[in-house]
């Protein structure tokens, strides 16, 4: 009963409907009729006149309505003639007119609604009841059965053909074979006859002459079966060539066989209807996505365009829930029940908001919301199975609904926001009078996550705005700065915030500060999805793929005022456009306090959720406010070695979620035609990152590409911690990594020469070529040797007045760091163990403009006058 309340209830709607629009017709369309003094005459003029205004402003049906209509008729004639031995013959009709399904998206497409490649997949879900029962009995074609009897004979010409080479190739593998055995045969009697000569030399010779005639003998061995292994040594390899040829031959050869084997039994087989269980038809078509994007609307209009039959009028879910207990099961039980008085046609039921008739099922859950979850499952594929019954229905909240309802939902169907490209299709509806020019591509940005309601509501507004202006000022145009108000009034409508605010009013912020960005696009290179934003270095790191194949990475300046992540905003959606994102997600601080998200728990919940609503789009950005999300402890240590500061991540369990989801990044590459292109998975993920040591970190467990800069610094790291250097002042080998205060043990002045009266200023490399004189001339000349020992003791470093001697280079006055100026890098791109004689002389001279060094010398000298 309550069924045929409803159903009665929409007929009458639609009835009064209908009489209103006849008669709001028929008075706009004759105002200046002047009435007629005959009354007859008058009346049969309304009435002609009711007629024609009828006939003419009945609705005016689509192509794909047309076919639906007709294939509707055929089913019913088909069925009511379905006993004639002619139409038995047949077969039964499809359940929907093929054509109708490309004419229908076709269709829908042409009144505005932009799908994004949505479509298509729609489209594949409706095909098996496009088939026929005559389709499934039809016998494989004439051309085809000759096509496989045509490759059938090809197989076999190539079998003898290999068959050919491979007893050629087994000819070649004897007559080697027969060459290497003969070979073998050889060596061997060429052993036999050495033992033979060993075992008749001659024994009356000395042992001496016995020993070189067995040399003779196991020489002139070696040399024969050397010769003989040379030879033996290719027929070897071709033996090898030939046994892989043959090999080969026998590979192909089984798997000509094999195709052969398959076709014959192909053609052999009697010809077979296909199975009805391939191309079963799934009855379960569910949208799910973000309020606004037009789910209510698509199905409210494909069963009509397609050619299925409406049980009832479109329903919301609040609509079947009955106070009365097992009231809703019967209502819906006598909806169903009416697809048995059309069982020729696919009947559907359309149910609006169904996650309030399916919710999960749980312990707490009602009896009564499982009775109802109980029919619905049992109208499809249960117990009260409806063979011709579709459910249609769409929901904002998927993850709230019951398993095993979804799983008889075999077709789900994601329809998400615009993408940048589906918006430009809907703001090009507004009138070009009521814009200034150009306007529309810099609106597509401001619109960003906007959905397709909000779109509309947007092109209403700037229309409805211009048209009241223009009343009093013809020429009145929108301008940007008044459109991005209109924006930033209908982001705020409905609620899309990127942070803690509308991305308009940001745009908006800029354009009246007067800092507009140009940045740089996305559509030059093939790119890999990942970005890194380095706040502190003032850049925005993006991988992209060389011509090699390989990862890089290319870099854009950020201007002076990109200094936070809600400055960044305009650039990353510029980004997102350049990409034809359907959605930018922004995570930060910002939303899990939103969300009420002060656990652990909760904040997981956030993450999962928002990261699984840009999984669902095609085309999408992610945002991370990496220092916000996990931020880092920084803290300061004093030690004899001096102040050392550590950095540490605070959230380390975010911060393993983030990089996780980092990694799954992807842009699929392909070289397709524009509607392909719409198909292509982009997945962009990008992390904003103030901190050097978190931009570090972060960038070495994501393993993002490394810039030319940090490819050297890295390089020179690297050399610091493996490469031996020597050093300039103590003439030691180091490490630039170990290299701490004190291992270096120096003089840092200058030697003079005590026994002069000048005291002459020598170099340390002149004083040990002259010490290395003295000593020789004190071995060569003995005599003298006491002359020249103290000759040696003149000479005297100036920093702490000791004498030099020989090998003093190993000891000093001074401990400090090992290494002098621009030795460290100069020595890791030459050989870092020797010394580079501009180097010494560079310290030498450094030792020699020593002031207080000179002074000291300056006052010795004036003492010693």
């Amino acid at each position: 009963m309550n069924a045929k309340r409803i159903l009665k209830a929409a007929v009458d709607r639609e009835r009064e409907s209908a009489a209103d629009d006849r008669r709001r017709s028929f008075e706009e369309s004759s105002p200046n009729e002047e009435p007629l003094r005959s009354t007859g005459i008058y009346v049969d003029k309304v009435d002609k006149y009711i007629t024609l205004s009828f006939l003419d402003n009945l609705p005016k049906e689509s192509r794909s309505e047309h076919l639906a209509n007709l294939h509707l008729i055929k089913l019913f004639i088909y069925h009511t003639l379905r006993f004639e031995r002619a139409l038995q013959s047949y077969g039964a009709l499809s359940k929907l007119e093929p054509a109708c399904i490309d004419a229908s998206f076709a269709e829908m497409r042409d009144e505005g609604y932009a799908d994004d490649g949505l479509f298509s997949t729609m489209g594949e879900f409706f095909l098996p009841l496009t088939i026929s029962e005559q389709e499934l009995r039809m016998s494989r074609s004439i051309a085809s059965s000759q096509v496989r009897r045509d490759q059938l004979k090809d197989h076999t010409k190539e079998v003898r053909r290999l068959e050919k080479l491979l007893n050629e190739a087994t000819m070649h593998r004897w007559d080697v074979d027969e060459k290497i055995t003969e070979l073998n045969r050889t060596i061997e009697q060429a052993y036999v006859l050495y033992l033979n000569e060993r075992l008749q030399m001659n024994t009356t010779n000395t042992s001496r002459e016995q020993a070189e005639e067995l040399q003779q003998i196991d020489r002139q061995w070696q040399y024969n079966r050397t010769q003989l292994e040379e030879k033996l040594l290719p027929l070897k390899n071709t033996l090898d060539q030939w046994i892989s040829r043959a090999t080969e031959y026998e590979k192909q050869i089984d798997e000509h066989n094999a195709q052969i084997n398959n076709i014959q039994t192909e053609l052999n087989q009697p010809q077979r209807p296909v199975d009805k269980g391939l191309v079963k038809p799934a009855r379960g078509f569910i949208m799910y996505g973000p309020p606004g994007t037009g789910k209510s609307e698509i199905m409210s209009k494909l069963s009509t365009k397609l050619g299925i039959a409406m049980v009832g009028p479109p329903l919301a879910a609040g609509e079947l829930n009955r106070p009365l207990v097992g009231e809703s099961e019967r209502v819906i039980i006598a909806l169903a029940s009416r697809c048995h008085r059309v069982p020729y046609a696919m009947c559907c039921l359309s149910i609006d908001e169904i996650d309030s008739l399916a919710p999960k099922r749980d312990e707490d859950s009602s009896e009564g919301k499982v009775d109802k979850i109980s029919v619905l499952l049992s109208l499809i594929d249960g117990i009260k199975d409806v063979p011709n019954l579709m459910i249609f229905c769409a929901t904002n909240r998927l993850h709230m609904m019951d398993e095993a309802f979804l799983r008889r939902m075999s077709g789900k169907f994601f329809v998400g926001r615009p993408s940048s490209q589906a918006r430009m299709k809907i703001l090009t509806q507004i009138p070009e009078w009521a814009l200034e020019p150009d306007l529309i591509d810099r609106l597509v940005i401001a619109s960003t996550n906007f959905s397709g309601a909000a779109c509309k509501a947007f092109t209403r507004a700037i229309t409805v705005r211009c048209m009241a202006v223009q009343r009093t000022q013809p020429n009145f145009h929108v301008n940007y700065k008044e459109a991005l108000k209109i924006v930033d009034r209908t982001a705020q409508q409905y609620q899309i915030f990127l942070g803690s605010e509308t991305l308009p009013r940001l745009l908006l912020r800029n354009l009246m500060s007067g800092s507009r960005i140009r940045v740089n696009h996305l559509s030059r290179h093939m790119y890999a999805g990942r970005i890194i934003v380095d706040l502190h270095g003032g850049s925005a790191r993006i991988e992209i793929i060389d011509s090699s194949d390989r990862i890089a990475v290319i870099e854009h300046k950020l201007f002076p005022n990109e200094t936070s992540v809600q400055s960044l905003l305009e650039r990353l959606t510029v980004y997102g456009k350049d990409r034809n994102v359907q959605l930018l997600q922004l995570i930060d601080l910002n939303l899990l306090a939103s969300q009420g998200a002060y656990d652990e728990k909760k904040v997981f919940e956030t993450l999962k959720e928002r990261y699984d609503e840009c999984v669902a789009y095609t085309r999408s950005m992610i945002i991370y406010d990496l220092d916000s999300l996990v931020g880092v402890n920084k803290s300061e240590s004093d030690s004899s070695m001096g102040r050392s500061m550590s950095s540490s991540v605070v959230n380390q369990s975010v911060y393993t979620y983030v990089r996780a989801r980092f990694r799954e990044a992807v842009v699929e590459q392909q070289q397709e035609t524009n509607d392909e292109q719409q198909q292509m998975v982009e997945k962009w993920a990008v992390a904003v990152i103030r901190e050097p040591f978190l931009l570090r970190q972060f960038s070495s467990d994501v393993q993002f590409a490394r810039t030319r800069q940090e490819e050297e610094e890295l390089e020179l790291e690297r050399h610091k911690a493996e490469d031996l250097l020597k050093c300039v002042k103590c003439k030691d080998l180091y490490i630039e990594n170990e290299n701490k205060m004190g291992n270096c043990v120096h003089h840092d002045g200058f030697i003079y020469d005590n026994s002069a009266p000048d005291l002459a200023i020598h170099t340390q490399s002149e004083v040990s070529y002259e010490l290395t004189k003295l000593e020789c001339d004190a071995i060569n000349y003995p005599e003298r040797r006491e002359e020249f020992e103290r000759q040696k003791n003149k000479f005297k470093w100036i920093c702490c007045d000791t004498t030099v001697t020989t090998g003093s280079g190993t000891g000093g006055c001074k401990k400090g760091k090992h290494g002098f100026g621009e030795q460290v890098r100069e020595g890791h791109r030459r050989d870092g163990h020797r010394l580079d004689q501009t180097m010494i002389k560079r310290w030498e001279e450094e030792c020699r403009r020593n002031q207080e060094y000179n002074e000291r010398w300056l006052l010795l000298l004036e003492n010693r006058s």
